[in-house]
C-alpha cells in the first residue's frame, strides 16, 4: 500500500511540473504564438511564389448514347476540398437547367440510378466557351444563361448526391475538364 500511495504521489507531482510551462505563459505569448501560427499556414509557399487559388473541375466520365445522358464528376486528381486547377485556367464551365416547367426529368428506364454517387440530377447540361471563372457565382450563373437561357444555372457538385451526377445533355470537347460550383467548400472554387 505504502508503495502504491508513492506511486501515486510521483505521477501526480510529474503531472503538476509538465503543466507549469503552460501555465507560466501570459495571455500575450499565447497570442502571438497563435498569430505567427496563423501567418505561417496562409503565407507563400517556401519559394517565395505566392499562393495559387484554386477551383473544382469535373470530367465526362461516361456518355450513354442509346439514352441521350452522360456521367460527369471528379475524377483522378479532381480535389472537392482546396480545389485541383488554378483559376487563372480558362475552362468551360459546365451549366445545368433542372427547374421550371417540365423539371425536373424523368430518370430514363435504361439508366441506372443505384450507385448514390452516380445519381440521376433530373436535368440537362451543356458547357460554356472556355473562360478565366468570373468572380462571383452570379456571374458564372450569368455566363450560363447568356449561352443557354433562362433557368440555367452553374452545376453544383450535389446536384445529384456528390461526386458525380447523371443527367441528359453534354460537354462539348469530351476530353477538357470543367468548372463546377461546390456549395460547401468556398477552398475549392474561383467565385
Amino acid at each position: 500500500m505504502k508503495t502504491a500511495t508513492h506511486m501515486l504521489i510521483a505521477i501526480t507531482a510529474i503531472l503538476a511540473l509538465s503543466a507549469i510551462p503552460i501555465w507560466s505563459q501570459t495571455q500575450e505569448d499565447v497570442t502571438a504564438q497563435t498569430a505567427t501560427s496563423q501567418e505561417e499556414r496562409s503565407s507563400a509557399p517556401a519559394t517565395g511564389a505566392p499562393a495559387v487559388h484554386k477551383g473544382l473541375t469535373w470530367k465526362l466520365l461516361a456518355t450513354n448514347s442509346t439514352t441521350g445522358t452522360i456521367d460527369v464528376g471528379c475524377w483522378n486528381g479532381c480535389d472537392a476540398y482546396h480545389g485541383d486547377t488554378p483559376c487563372t485556367t480558362a475552362l468551360p464551365i459546365l451549366c445545368i437547367k433542372k427547374s421550371g416547367p417540365g423539371f425536373p426529368l424523368q430518370l430514363p428506364v435504361s439508366v441506372n440510378n443505384s450507385d448514390k454517387y452516380h445519381k440521376w440530377a433530373g436535368g440537362v447540361v451543356g458547357t460554356t466557351k472556355p473562360t478565366v471563372p468570373p468572380a462571383t457565382l452570379a456571374g458564372a450563373n450569368a455566363l450560363c444563361v447568356k449561352e443557354f437561357g433562362p433557368g440555367w444555372r452553374v452545376a453544383e457538385f450535389h446536384d445529384g448526391w456528390g461526386w458525380h451526377f447523371q443527367a441528359f445533355g453534354g460537354v462539348g470537347n469530351p476530353k477538357q475538364n470543367f468548372w463546377v460550383h461546390i456549395s460547401d467548400q468556398p477552398g475549392a472554387r474561383c467565385w
